[in-house]
């Protein structure tokens, strides 16, 4: 039986690599691109890139130039254009005025055919200032060093943004959000996954509906909201509100030192360390305000303890 078990894990996970709803292999080079197309365009093109099966990156870089690079791959076996026939694909690579579209769609029922297809993956070299999206309905997307924002979505993978300024739109129904220096107005959902945020400036709106919150040295106005699990936050300024909320999990927060900003905690269990503070104190709540008021520190659990602690 346990023979049995290990086999059908073993090609569970092969037929996930083979549909690109896992990523199993190693990073891909650009001698290993089934094509590249490059369009000259100005230093701020709209650019979007889809894909149904694979994953998507964007990636910000000096000039005025938009690279496709589209890479297929079989299991862990990447596909040339001698050996690989795609008319199974509507594959869209152009460019209208100022406008790229870079796409590729499977024309069948995608979960009968996954365990058999390639998968069509996209790395798109896009200048700096471009208003730029990514989708894709089975892998990952990235986005890399944007001064316009980014849109990025997938169904069934993890989210990375990275070096980001502007309105940047992420979502995934199945996977993690990864944030690294994103400024602007924030927005990031998941259904399924955690979200892991560091240096965050701006307004960020976060939710997830069965993961854990955790974000590091953040300067943002925050809201950040999970149904199933816990959130830890770390903020290197306090200017502006945080609001952190969960129903099933723990809250830790550690903030500056600062000497006038509101407070509403709740909890089984609430520890803070009061210092001017003016208001109602109890175990498992407090409301009030420190010093003279200021910026609130909202966070409230149903279902475990709220920290808060000074750096």
């Amino acid at each position: 039986m346990k023979e049995q078990a290990k086999f059908l894990i073993i090609f569970t996970i092969m037929l996930l690599a083979g549909s690109g709803l896992v990523s199993v292999v190693p990073a891909q080079n650009s001698s290993d691109a089934y094509r590249i197309d490059e369009f000259d365009t100005s230093d701020s093109p709209v650019v979007n890139v889809e894909t149904s099966g694979g994953f998507v990156e964007i990636i910000g870089t000096d000039g005025n130039e938009v690279v496709s690079e589209m890479f297929v791959r079989q299991g862990r076996r990447y596909l040339s254009a001698s050996d690989t026939d795609l008319s199974d694909f509507n594959i869209i690579i152009e460019k209208n005025g100022d406008e790229v579209t870079v796409r590729a769609e499977h024309k069948g029922n995608r979960f009968f055919s996954m365990s058999r297809r390639p998968s069509v993956s996209f790395r798109v070299s896009v200048p700096y200032n471009a208003l730029a999206s990514g989708s894709t309905s089975g892998g990952y997307v990235a986005a890399y060093d944007l001064t316009n924002g980014i849109d990025l979505r997938t169904s069934g993978g993890s989210v990375t943004a990275e070096n980001i300024t502007g309105e940047i739109a992420l979502r995934t129904s199945g996977g993690r959000i990864n944030m690294d220096n994103l400024s602007g107005r924030i927005d990031g959902r998941t259904s399924g996954g955690s979200i892991d945020a560091n240096q965050l400036s701006g307004v960020a709106d976060l939710r997830t509906s069965g993961g854990s919150i955790d974000l590091n040295n953040m300067s943002a106005k925050i809201s950040a909201h999970t149904s199933g699990g816990s959130i830890s936050a770390s903020l290197d300024s306090f200017d502006e509100d945080v609001d952190l909320r969960t129903s099933g999990g723990n809250i830790r927060i550690e903030i500056p030192e600062v000497e006038n900003f509101d407070l509403e905690l709740r909890g089984q269990r609430v520890n803070i360390e009061l210092r001017n503070f003016s208001g109602e104190a109890e175990r498992n709540k407090i409301k009030g305000y420190v010093g003279e008021g200021g910026p609130l520190l909202s966070a409230r659990t149903s279902g475990g303890s709220v920290s808060v602690d000074y750096k």
